[in-house]
């Protein structure tokens, strides 16, 4: 129901201003909750909710993720992001299972649209730093880390990529020049700079 309301509605207007064209955004599974609709009552926001699946890398829907739509200056932060109790999973977590090349790893759902708009083609969303699973990652040999540029992104590549070597896998990060100055991936996609074609696919690079 939440994808069949999507086209035409508040939310893919707002997909359109973080410069994501609607039909990626379906290809991805994401919706949209209309004022009312979104099951935590007690997070309803007035202008409805894009909503994005958590599922595993076999397909299954485990949880929802709704992006209050709208501007950072018309939704307070406290309001914004809203997972449903339960377990996590990832956006687009079939990239796990499926496609060529190395696995890109983003912090948010956002990130990875804009990641498949600028022609990755196998990329996950762990949803904040904490998310990534190595149990579903077995099978992974390269992965290249595009996580937020602040501090807190900047450790967490540090860390997965020493858990990456110790297990074998090559690893890359896209370092903090591709964002142009921007806090993470889809911000520097919507002001034109993320600038992905010169960096490795994987490597030892930022070890």
């Amino acid at each position: 129901a939440f994808q069949a309301a999507l086209p035409g509605s508040r939310g893919e207007a707002y997909v359109r201003q973080r410069g994501i064209p609607l039909a990626l955004a379906q290809q991805l599974g994401v919706g949209y909750a209309a004022p009312g609709t979104w099951p935590h009552k007690a997070r309803d926001w007035k202008g409805g909710r894009l909503v994005f699946p958590h599922t595993t890398p076999e397909g299954c829907l485990v949880n929802l993720y709704g992006r209050a739509v709208g501007t950072a200056e018309q939704v307070p932060k406290a309001k914004r992001h809203d997972h449903l109790p339960g377990a996590k999973g990832y956006c687009n977590a079939a990239a796990l299972q499926a496609g060529a090349g190395p696995l890109w790893v983003c912090e948010g759902a956002f990130d990875a649209l804009a990641l498949r708009a600028a022609g990755v083609p196998r990329v996950v969303a762990i949803f904040g730093g904490q998310g990534w699973r190595w149990d579903w990652a077995r099978d992974i040999r390269e992965l290249v880390l595009a996580l937020d540029a602040d501090a807190a992104g900047q450790q967490q590549w540090h860390q997965l990529a020493r858990q990456a070597a110790l297990r074998g896998k090559r690893v890359a990060v896209l370092p903090a020049a591709a964002y142009g100055g921007y806090k993470d991936v889809n911000e520097a996609w919507m002001a034109g700079v993320l600038h992905i074609g010169a960096w490795p696919a994987a490597g030892a690079e930022g070890l």
